[in-house]
């Protein structure tokens, strides 16, 4: 249960942190990612990290190397500089293009000499003539087939980008949105309801006495729990729905174009789902382990500055329901 004003200098600083890197790293991805391309190497941070340091340290980038060296890359920073890698691969893949259409033009251009120049020269001279043209033909098929080879590795590497992507996303151990994806769809989500006039809720989760679960029955047993109760949502809620791990056992639930009745109906069909539920620790099934569940409901407001102020409200009211008792559903709608 976070202040509004340390989520906020909590993100500026990590703006502020990732700028520093992205600025300078834009300087530098593509010209390893060519390197990559041409050494037929997967364009993924695992292998363009030896390429990446060695072109910035032949473009006098001594202190980003530095900085990198000595720093332990955060989970938004690795998220930005992958989403960076396929912003980069893209515009590669759009240059390729321009490229091919050239060499089709090109090829065509070629041929058409080709017969124009046999009908309008002597025998003599064509046989000078044509085996250049022969030359040019096997120059622009081989610079097409080379073309073709890049096209595929990149294609191949995109791939594997766009599962860095996804996975840069999801929390590893529920399976939930992470707390990265939060704070890129967050944002998007307050801003499209606002210009449409358009209502959105939140619901603020948290697993009540969390912490004597893992101190009775061990950690492992507190990792199933989560991802049971991350299960049970997810089987609860709507597919549009979707659940976002915010720290610990406590996970953020955006409910898209619902206001604030259907917010407290969703929430109170997710404390009766966990309440009904007896969970069976894997390790030893004979413990059969029983858990509850709070919740704080919020909705969007034309006054609202941004979603924090949303966020914060829920917050507000799962430490409401914190105090009342646990294992209930409480709003802060204003």
């Amino acid at each position: 249960m976070n202040d509004n004003n340390d989520i906020r200098t909590k993100e500026e600083a990590d703006g502020q942190q990732t700028a520093f890197d992205l600025v300078k790293v834009s300087e530098i991805a593509r010209h390893a990612l060519k390197d990559l391309i041409s050494s037929n190497k997967p364009a993924i941070p695992t292998f363009y990290e030896k390429s990446f340091y060695n072109i910035a340290g032949k473009m006098g980038e001594s202190e980003l190397v530095d900085y990198l060296n000595s720093s332990q890359p955060s989970t938004k920073q690795a998220a930005l500089m992958t989403s960076g890698v396929a912003s980069i691969i893209s515009d590669l893949n759009s240059e390729l293009r321009q490229y091919r259409s050239g060499l089709d033009s090109h090829g065509g251009e070629i041929e058409n000499k080709h017969q124009s120049i046999k009908q309008n020269v002597s025998p003599e001279v064509w046989k000078v003539l044509e085996k250049d043209l022969l030359g040019l033909q096997k120059a622009n098929a081989q610079m097409r087939s080379q073309l073709q080879t890049t096209e595929n590795r990149l294609e191949k590497q995109e791939k594997e980008v766009v599962k860095l992507q996804r996975k840069s996303r999801r929390d590893p151990l529920t399976g939930a949105m992470n707390r990265l994806a939060m704070e890129e769809d967050l944002p998007n989500e307050f801003a499209r309801n606002k210009r449409y006039a358009r209502t959105f809720s939140l619901v603020m989760a948290d697993i009540d006495h969390f912490k004597n679960i893992n101190d009775t029955y061990g950690h492992s047993a507190g990792d199933e729990i989560l991802k049971a109760f991350v299960s049970l949502m997810q089987q609860t809620l709507r597919e549009v729905d979707v659940i976002y791990r915010y720290g610990g056992e406590e996970f953020l639930v955006l409910l898209p174009e619902t206001d604030a009745k259907g917010a407290l109906l969703a929430a109170e069909r997710l404390r009766k789902a966990v309440d009904s539920k007896v969970l069976k620790h894997r390790d030893t099934p004979n413990v059969k382990i029983h858990v509850t569940s709070s919740f704080g409901v919020s909705i969007n407001n034309p006054d609202d500055d941004n979603h924090l102020d949303i966020i914060k409200r829920a917050d507000q009211a799962l430490y409401k329901a914190k105090n009342n008792g646990r294992n209930r559903v409480e709003s802060l709608l204003k």
